[in-house]
């Protein structure tokens, strides 16, 4: 299930390029207008990003140099596939065809200042290198509305799925919590408040589950599948506050599941502390990073079983 959901985010990610690089093409061979006289903003040439707009703000940094520099966004990485498609549009901006020159459609385009996403772009930090007035996406149009800020004319660019300018920080967060294939484990470790057990595969590659007293027993295929299954791909649903966040005990969690890779694997291991949120979500949190996730309970389901709901019942005597 999972590997089909990250097929259905790869496809969906060609599916934007392409109709992006179709609209380019076509772009390419018209005579439109296009917005010219632009300072040069680019991943090398800008070191600092602000996304503003619908009482969101977003801060991205470059850490390091232009080249092999990487960027933030609240201290962590910025997710990789939105930061390629965010460039890719700052750099549509350069071949950005004229919509209107008249400012009274400024309101309808939704590139009202003040109003609308505002984007700036800074070099060493604090030197002002350009500034964007973002509007309204338009399914039908599949356009991003800007203008410079200042000026009246308002441009169109490629926007195909949606507003890649997002002031909202945790769209630009990784939400990939755990990403771990099934032949790189060696060991899950399971530890409720009352109850602990181990899963672990011998050389022929059968799982057996061990409980705390040592008894050892077959992992049930179903429920084995639907472990190995989810830790290939955990994602959060969202990104709790920090100020919520540093009130989270997480010395004492509800579950917690350890996953030990195998010496030669690729994938380092992780453990993951899961608090209850509600009925129908938990708050996840690993060693790598303080950002404390939340993760809808259907979806980690299958990973927090009991080790009655794993081992096959034992024979009676």
């Amino acid at each position: 299930m999972k590997s089909r959901q990250v097929g259905f985010v790869l496809m969906a990610l060609i599916a934007v390029g392409i109709a992006g690089l179709l609209f380019r093409v076509f772009a390419a061979g018209s005579d439109e207008v296009i917005l010219e006289g632009l300072v040069q903003v680019s991943p090398q040439a800008s070191d600092r990003v602000l996304v503003e707009g619908n009482g969101f703000t977003t801060e991205l940094q470059r850490l390091g140099d232009s080249e092999q520099g990487a960027w933030f966004v609240d201290d962590q990485p910025v997710f990789e596939p939105w930061l390629q498609q965010f460039w890719q549009g700052v750099d549509d901006l350069y071949d950005a065809q004229l919509i209107s020159t008249n400012p009274a459609n400024h309101e309808r385009m939704g590139v009202v200042q003040g109003d609308a996403i505002e984007m700036s772009f800074f070099q060493d930090r604090r030197s002002l290198q350009e500034k964007f007035i973002v509007g309204v996406w338009k399914p039908a149009a599949r356009l991003c509305y800007v203008r410079r800020a200042g000026h009246d004319e308002t441009y169109g660019i490629p926007c195909p799925g949606g507003n890649i300018f997002d002031p909202d920080p945790d769209r630009w967060k990784n939400p990939v919590v755990a990403s771990i294939q099934p032949n790189e484990i060696a060991e899950i470790q399971y530890t409720y408040r009352d109850e602990q057990f181990l899963l672990r595969p011998n050389e022929e590659g059968e799982w057996f589950v061990t409980g705390a007293d040592g008894t050892e027993s077959p992992a049930m295929p179903f429920a084995l599948n639907g472990i190995l299954g989810t830790l290939q791909l955990v994602i959060a649903s969202g990104f709790e506050d920090e100020e919520v966040a540093d009130t989270l005990n997480f010395t004492t969690p509800d579950a917690t599941v350890r996953v030990i890779t195998r010496e030669d694997a690729p994938t380092p291991g992780t453990r993951l502390r899961f608090l209850q949120r509600d009925d129908r979500s938990f708050y996840l949190k690993i060693p790598t990073t303080s950002t404390v996730y939340i993760v809808e309970a259907q979806r980690v389901a299958p990973l927090l079983l009991r080790m009655s709901d794993v081992a096959e019942p034992q024979p009676e005597n």
